[in-house]
């Protein structure tokens, strides 16, 4: 990777106390490069439009032009903008920590460095949407927000998807956190969703289900994040190419016990499996070995598959006996950049299959 290169996922180097069963909990893990075919967060953030200042409260709206036009900002020297067009998504920056979080991994003094909203084209004031909350993965330690890959993939698969006749409009949330040896350190997911609900009603927004996703070390690698991804009362949830340790496998089961459809989409990605990989990304791996123990069996193939084809194994295709938890190993290359390539694969599938139309 190039010192500009930046990522939001990374890999183990070192292996923490033994879990129970197979399964270890990761420790610190690499930083990963932003994929060439991937659009840069300026790229995607110039189709933002404003948003009308009279519909937020203690909020304001910064006009600069370029790629940061129409964001929502919290400077207070800033001038209004013009209200948006109805055909532009719209960009609400805020900065939240959890209670007990580090200053350190929650800092976000600059505004390019908050959590964001992400609202639809066309949203306004009285509508009810889906709500899509992403956790990024394991970034470069000391790395700034500001330049995970992982936002601008979201943002642009969810753009198309909801262009296409196959999903309808939905809000996108994108935390945020810094990585300094934990991933999503004290990240209360339960106080979080209030925090956006609120922000949301500021919006003239309702929410109408949450639905859950993540990639790499969003879940697995210890932390919080999405192993308490049940904690916000999900409509769905999706574990993209995360790691395979306890916290991943016991969330699994606590939402399969809660009845909540759960999707298991993995390629590469065998951090926190024991006994460790010698390979970081391993496309041989048989996931089998992890998703039989969280409670999954070989099942037949969906009639809609992803857009990438599946890795020839046993448990290319698998389910529980109730169909609640469904997994599916997607071939999305090689390496480090294959593991970072299946984030727009799984997330497209995710939208249409688990959000869809209705």
């Amino acid at each position: 990777m190039s010192a500009k290169g930046i990522s939001f996922i990374g890999r183990p180097r070192a292996l923490c106390a033994l879990a129970p069963a197979f399964l270890l909990c990761a420790c610190e893990r690499h930083a990963g490069g932003r994929s060439d075919a991937a659009l840069p967060p300026a790229a995607i953030e110039a189709r933002f439009s404003s948003v009308d200042v009279a519909s937020l409260r203690g909020a304001t709206l910064v006009n600069e032009g370029g790629a940061d036009a129409g964001e929502v900002r919290t400077s207070a020297s800033a001038e209004p903008a013009r209200a948006s067009a109805d055909d532009a998504m719209r960009v609400v920056r805020f900065p939240w920590r959890p209670p007990g979080g580090s200053a350190e991994a929650y800092a976000m003094e600059d505004i390019e460095d908050q959590h964001r909203i992400v609202l639809p084209a066309g949203s306004a004031k009285g509508g009810a949407y889906p709500v899509l909350v992403a956790f990024h993965g394991q970034p470069k330690r000391g790395d700034a927000p500001r330049n995970y890959a992982f936002a601008a993939k979201v943002i642009d698969t969810a753009t198309r998807a909801m262009k296409g006749s196959d999903v309808r409009p939905v809000v996108v949330i994108l935390p945020v956190f810094r990585y300094f040896g934990t991933n999503w350190p004290q990240f209360d997911v339960d106080a979080f969703r209030g925090e956006v609900e609120r922000r949301l009603a500021e919006l003239g927004i309702e929410s109408n289900g949450y639905y859950i996703v993540g990639h790499s070390g969003a879940a697995g690698c210890g932390g919080d994040g999405m192993n308490r991804a049940h904690r916000m009362r999900p409509t769905a949830v999706g574990f993209f190419d995360t790691c395979l340790g306890p916290g991943w496998r016991d969330e699994v089961q606590r939402l399969r016990a809660a009845r909540v459809p759960t999707l298991l989409m993995h390629s590469l990605e065998t951090a926190a499996f024991s006994p460790r990989q010698a390979t970081e990304y391993l496309p041989t791996f048989d996931f089998g070995r992890a998703y039989g123990p969280a409670g999954l069996s070989p099942a037949a193939c969906p009639t809609e598959l992803p857009s990438a084809r599946l890795r020839d194994q046993p448990y290319r295709c698998s389910a529980d006996e109730r169909g609640i938890t469904r997994g599916l190993i997607v071939d999305s290359g090689e390496g480090e950049e294959g593991h970072n390539a299946l984030v727009p694969i799984a997330l497209e599938y995710f939208l249409k299959q688990y959000v869809g139309k209705r």
